[in-house]
């Protein structure tokens, strides 16, 4: 080898790929840089929104607002030594640089790594002329190589945007709401800056003028009345009202002095309601809600004495005209006649207490006037002074209930004021009872009368008592027909123990007695409808009419109609035996009951004879309950002959009977009730059978079938129940024996008069069957009479 080979050779110049690698430096520092700066400055904008954020939304203390701020240093200098610091201290060199340009370029095949070590090498070593072609084909490639192949620039640029839009956000919203921003940056300062208040609770007591005096700021309170005392009546509710004003938060907890807390839910809207109820003794209380947490404004209650009712009286004066006398009520509710005067007194605690006094449901307001209030009987007895009251006067006409709203001087008002209650009771119409005739329908004949009797009561007094005629068929709308009847008062007890007027044990002073009349007239059926004929085939409908003392306006009670039908005397004789042939059915029917219960009765006399009598006691009370039954059918048989016999005495079919009618109408006007009496009818058939009044015709005949009945159903089959009924309570069997043979005897005497009875029925039907017979021929023989004249005058 020659001198000239050993020999080091000077650094061969790479001027291309010195540029080229230079530009890739200076692209990946610039990456690093922006990747860096964007990386700190996006977690740093970050951290302080979530900073402001937090301390918004919770307020939270100094430490931990320095420890955010700490935060607020460290997150970028980790990001900035992390993503800038520590990659540009290893950033590559220049045989680094043409590697990462080969990965990029393999079809350099190594050739720009070989120029940059060969570049490198001071000693020379290898083949000049081969080290010449590589340092020679690297300068040529250098300056077409694209860098943009080697580095993605994408990455930095997008982290950049990203801190940048973090920051431009932050900035916004920063400057948009510069009042909460500048409050945030003073407090990461280190100030004690309080944020403002999203929630803003006000409390309200809602005015009642019966429950409050009123409101008044405590004396050290400011401007905005941080205190606030209102004063209460004590026992009333008092309702609570907190407004929310800005953010509203989902409940509001009221906090009580004493420690009770009491948690409110929204019921719509900003407001929260609770209700204190009946509140008695001073308290204080403030709320709390969302991030109103100064536990102002602090209210409280003074509670007070309210005035109130200490006692209450009732005068009251009746009217005129029902003779009741003037009562006064104490501490209760009262019953009034209507058209009375009443005039309430109340004493009020404390007694200089004034107000009014509502009526309701009218809801009408009364001034109350300054009046003596009334002793009671013992305040009297004692020579007691009156005390000063207030007092209100009233007419009602309706039932009411009234409540005194009070004031006191300082203005407060008794809460919840009682209802006291005055009822009205109206004076009733009379009561009109027909006594006479006993059912509502009256069938006679053209010539007959109407026996009209009527009772009426009323609870203070009968003034007139009439009777209206309506005839059926006229012109509808016709007035009816009205006429007086004279009337005799009678004294009638208030039936049961009813009194007068209705409510009297509630504090109304009656009478003991109701007012009863007694109305009676014998009217002519020819005249019963004025000039209108009463032909056969007319209707007439009657009604008695009452009229009482009472004043304004008096009232009319109606009895029930009574209709009466004109019928001819055919069409009446037919219905009479009609209802005669069932009395006699009846009458067959009663005999065989009779005969029953006497063979009955004959067996318990044969018990009683017997060994062993004392198996026949228990069978006593059995034959009584047979023999009550005997006696009722007795009676009913014995009302509806009589009922007959009076149809034909008062329809005058008989002018034999005039007497009989005279005497029974007389005996009968002194009834005062429907139910029936047996002695006027016992007295016609005494009369009838000594001086014969009633004639041998139709009416006497009847007179005595009716006599009859009568001793049947009160004579014997009473005395038959008697005797059954001594024999039940006697002691011994001697005794008993001795009343049943007296009701075995009375038993078969019934049935002896009984089947008298049947016979004087078959006789009435046998003397019936020949007026038929003659009526009949009278009438053939008239209809000849008839047709005889009439061919003559055709002749």
């Amino acid at each position: 080898m020659s001198q000239a080979e050993h020999q080091p050779t000077a650094r061969r110049a790479t001027p291309a790929v010195d540029r080229l690698l230079a530009r890739l430096s200076a692209r990946i520092t610039s990456n690093v840089f922006l990747h860096g700066l964007a990386t700190a400055l996006t977690f740093g904008a970050l951290w302080l929104l979530a900073a402001f954020l937090l301390d918004w939304a919770l307020h939270l203390p100094g430490p931990i607002r320095i420890f955010h701020l700490g935060l607020l240093t460290a997150i970028p200098a980790f990001f900035l030594w992390r993503d800038l610091v520590r990659p540009l201290s290893k950033r590559p060199d220049r045989a680094g640089l043409a590697v990462i340009v080969e990965r990029a370029h393999p079809d350099l095949h190594q050739v720009l790594v070989s120029a940059v070590q060969i570049s490198a090498d001071d000693r020379g070593a290898g083949d000049a002329e081969l080290v010449s072609a590589v340092v020679a084909e690297a300068e040529q490639r250098a300056p077409q190589i694209d860098l943009d192949r080697v580095l993605d620039p994408s990455g930095p640029r997008r982290r950049a945007w990203i801190a940048l839009a973090t920051c431009a956000s932050v900035v916004l919203l920063f400057v948009l709401r510069w009042d909460m921003a500048s409050v945030f940056l003073a407090r990461m300062a280190g100030a004690n800056t309080p944020w403002p208040q999203r929630t803003h609770l006000a409390i309200e007591v809602p005015t009642a003028a019966r429950l409050f005096v009123d409101s008044e700021p405590a004396p050290d309170a400011d401007v905005h009345q941080d205190e606030v005392t209102h004063k209460v009546a004590r026992g009333s509710d008092v309702p609570i009202l907190v407004r929310a004003d800005g953010e509203v938060p989902e409940e509001v907890v009221l906090h009580f002095t004493s420690g009770h807390r009491v948690v409110l839910a929204a019921g719509g809207g900003a407001e929260f309601r609770t209700l204190l109820p009946a509140v008695q003794e001073d308290l204080s209380f403030y709320a709390t809600g969302g991030d109103d947490q100064d536990e102002l404004p602090l209210v409280h209650l003074r509670v007070l004495q309210p005035p109130d009712v200490s006692g209450l009286a009732v005068e009251i004066t009746p009217p005129a005209y029902s003779g009741l006398a003037a009562t006064v009520n104490f501490d209760r509710d009262v019953e009034v006649l209507s058209g009375s005067k009443v005039v309430v007194h109340v004493l009020t605690d404390p007694p200089s207490a004034t107000g009014k006094v509502r009526l309701v449901p009218e809801d009408r307001l009364l001034e109350l006037e300054t009046l003596p209030f009334p002793l009671s009987a013992d305040e009297a007895a004692a020579n007691k002074t009156a005390r000063t009251g207030l007092a209100f006067a009233i007419l009602p006409t309706k039932s009411l209930r009234y409540r005194f709203e009070l004031h006191d001087s300082t203005g407060l008002s008794n809460p919840n004021p009682g209802l006291f209650g005055i009822t009205v009771v109206e004076d009733r119409a009379p009561e009109v009872e027909l006594l006479s005739p006993g059912r509502g329908d009256f069938d006679t004949v053209a010539g007959g009368v109407l026996p009209l009797r009527a009772r009426a009561e009323d609870d203070f007094g009968i003034q007139s008592v009439s009777y209206s005629v309506e005839i059926t068929g006229l012109t509808e709308g016709a007035p009816p027909l009205v006429t007086p009847l004279a009337f005799n008062a009678i004294p009638v007890e208030a039936r049961g123990d009813e009194p007068a007027v209705a409510g009297a044990a509630s504090g109304v002073r009656t009478r003991s007695a109701r007012a009863a009349v007694l109305a009676r007239a014998r009217l002519e059926i020819a005249t019963l409808a004025g000039a209108e004929p009463a032909t056969e085939g007319r209707q007439f409908q009657l009604q008695v009419l009452a009229t009482d003392i009472s004043a304004p306006t008096a009232k009319v009670g109606r009895s029930s109609p009574l209709r009466v039908r004109v019928v001819s005397t055919d069409e009446f004789m037919r219905r009479l035996q009609d209802r005669l042939s069932r009395a006699q059915t009846t009458t067959a029917g009663l005999a065989e009951l009779v005969r029953e219960k006497n063979r009955r009765t004959d067996e318990l006399l044969a018990s009683l004879e017997s060994d062993n009598p004392e198996g026949a006691t228990g069978e006593l009370s059995l034959a009584l309950t047979g023999q009550r039954r005997v006696l009722g059918d007795a009676r009913a048989l014995a009302r509806e002959l009589c009922a007959n016999a009076e149809s034909v005495l008062y329809a005058r079919v008989d002018d034999r009977s005039l007497a009989a009618l005279d005497f029974l109408d007389e005996r009968l006007a002194l009834q005062t009730g429907r139910s029936f009496e047996a002695t006027p009818w016992r007295e016609l058939g005494a009369a009838a059978r000594d001086r014969a009044i009633a004639g041998s015709g139709l009416a006497g005949k009847l007179v005595d079938i009716t006599a009859l009945a009568l001793q049947i159903s009160e004579d014997l089959a009473v005395g038959a129940t008697n005797d059954l009924s001594r024999a039940i309570e006697a002691v011994d069997i001697a005794k008993a024996h001795e009343h049943l043979t007296s009701a075995s005897l009375q038993q078969k005497a019934m049935l002896i008069q009984i089947d008298k009875l049947l016979e004087k029925l078959a006789e009435w039907d046998n003397f019936q069957s020949v007026l038929s017979l003659t009526r009949d021929i009278l009438n053939g023989q008239k209809s000849v009479s008839e047709r005889t004249r009439q061919a003559a005058k055709d002749k």
